[in-house]
C-alpha cells in the first residue's frame, strides 16, 4: 500500500462532505502511532490479544490494515482490519476499532469496506466485536453467527 486511499460521504452536499474514511499507508500510521497508542491504552481489553510490537510488525508488512473514518480532516474512529485466507474463502475482518461511533457512518464503512474486500478478492466480510455493534451491522445485511465465551484454564501442566 503506498498510496492513502480515501472515501467520502457525498450524500448531503459534494463540496462539504460530513465524512471521510481513509485507509492510512504505513508511514501515515507510524506519523500517528503516538497518539493511537495512547488511545489504545485506554483500552484495558486491547491488550488480551494485541501486543504493540504485533499491532506495528503487522501492519509495517500489510498484514494489518488501519483504518480512520470522520468528519475531514479528522478521524475519530480509527479500526483495524485483515484478510484471512482459507481453504474455501478468503475473508475481510475488522477486528479492532475505538473511538466516537455515529449510525450515519455505516453506509460510507459499508460501501469502502465492499469495495476493498472485492479488490482483495474477498467473498466474506466479518466483524469481530462486542454485542453494541449488532444493531448497525443487522441493518447493512449481517448476521450474527456466533458468540464467543473465555474463561482462563487453571493449573495446566505443560510437560
Amino acid at each position: 500500500m503506498s498510496e492513502q486511499t480515501q472515501a467520502f460521504d457525498l450524500s448531503d452536499d459534494p463540496k462539504h462532505p460530513k465524512y471521510a474514511l481513509t485507509h492510512f499507508t504505513v508511514n501515515e500510521f507510524f506519523d500517528f502511532w503516538p497518539k493511537l497508542e495512547k488511545e489504545m491504552d485506554l483500552i484495558p481489553h486491547t491488550w488480551r490479544h494485541w501486543t504493540k510490537e504485533y499491532i506495528q510488525q503487522a501492519v509495517a508488512n500489510g498484514a494489518i490494515q488501519v483504518w480512520g473514518i470522520g468528519p475531514p480532516p479528522d478521524a475519530v474512529m480509527v479500526f483495524f482490519t485483515q484478510i484471512g485466507t482459507y481453504p474455501a474463502v478468503k475473508v475481510l475482518s475488522i477486528v479492532w476499532a475505538a473511538g466516537s461511533f455515529d449510525e450515519e457512518m455505516v453506509p460510507l464503512m459499508d460501501a469502502t469496506l465492499t469495495s476493498f474486500a472485492r479488490q482483495s478478492n474477498c467473498t466474506e466480510i466479518e466483524v469481530r466485536g462486542r454485542h453494541g455493534w449488532e444493531p448497525h451491522l443487522r441493518g447493512i445485511g449481517f448476521k450474527k453467527e456466533a458468540t464467543v465465551w473465555t474463561r482462563p484454564v487453571t493449573d495446566v501442566r505443560i510437560n
